[in-house]
């Protein structure tokens, strides 16, 4: 792999910032945008531009298709298995949300137990913070290890017949652990718990599959993966 090969893809590079060449170093949070990301989202506003879904002139149709073909490319890219189960939404924090104010807002009761980790990232944390304050439900939290790793055990002895789902990152932002998503959807479905993971980090690192993680839901920001801001996937 080389490295200057690699970084000549992305134009921002180029420059030099106090008279030495750029060095960046913050792709977790987010991600520069190769040239051929900006080439093609300047193409599509130069020559295909229209309201996706709305119209059936020329271009509304080009734009619809080139909307869905995405939609096509990303169960591929995933191996989901049906091209419905692909939501686009503004990023990885609108799709937790979304579930928390859906799923959450109709099975969750009072007394109920939502299970996260102290690895998760505040966009994890938030939407559940808020549906416990109005559903009078519990979070629980699994504690790291002196590795920065949640266990698999730990995971266990939390579960019990109150809670009502799990929700996890796949790869931690801070310590760079991976979740074992497989071993934990297992255990969940033997209680029946759905699970979301925030792929936010796990979706650039990892090669996902979505019929080998089995989870429920799964959330990603394009923004971190080479991809255009307001950009999400469920």
């Amino acid at each position: 792999m080389n490295i200057k090969n690699i970084k000549s893809a992305f134009p921002i590079f180029k420059q030099k910032i106090n008279g030495k060449s750029l060095v960046y170093l913050d792709s977790a949070n987010s991600s520069q945008k190769p040239q051929v990301v900006i080439n093609r989202m300047s193409n599509f506003y130069e020559t295909e531009f229209s309201n996706v879904g709305r119209s059936v002139h020329s271009l509304a149709v080009k734009a619809t298709n080139r909307f869905e073909e995405a939609r096509d490319k990303v169960k591929s890219y995933l191996n989901a298995k049906h091209r419905e189960e692909i939501i686009f939404t503004k990023g990885a924090t609108e799709s937790i949300n979304l579930i928390a104010s859906s799923y959450g807002e109709k099975f969750i009761k009072e007394g109920d137990e939502i299970l996260i980790t102290e690895l998760e990232h505040h966009s994890n944390y938030v939407p559940w913070h808020f549906l416990r304050q109005k559903k009078g439900a519990k979070i629980k939290f699994a504690t790291v290890n002196t590795k920065g790793e949640v266990e698999i055990d730990e995971i266990k002895k939390l579960i019990n017949s109150k809670t009502k789902i799990i929700a996890l990152t796949h790869l931690s932002n801070v310590t760079g652990a991976v979740m074992p998503i497989k071993k934990i959807v297992d255990l969940a479905k033997e209680k029946k718990i759905p699970v979301l993971v925030d792929g936010t980090q796990g979706a650039p690192h990892l090669k996902i599959d979505m019929q080998e993680l089995g989870c429920d839901f799964y959330a990603i920001s394009c923004h971190k993966m080479y991809g255009p801001n307001g950009l999400g996937i469920l």
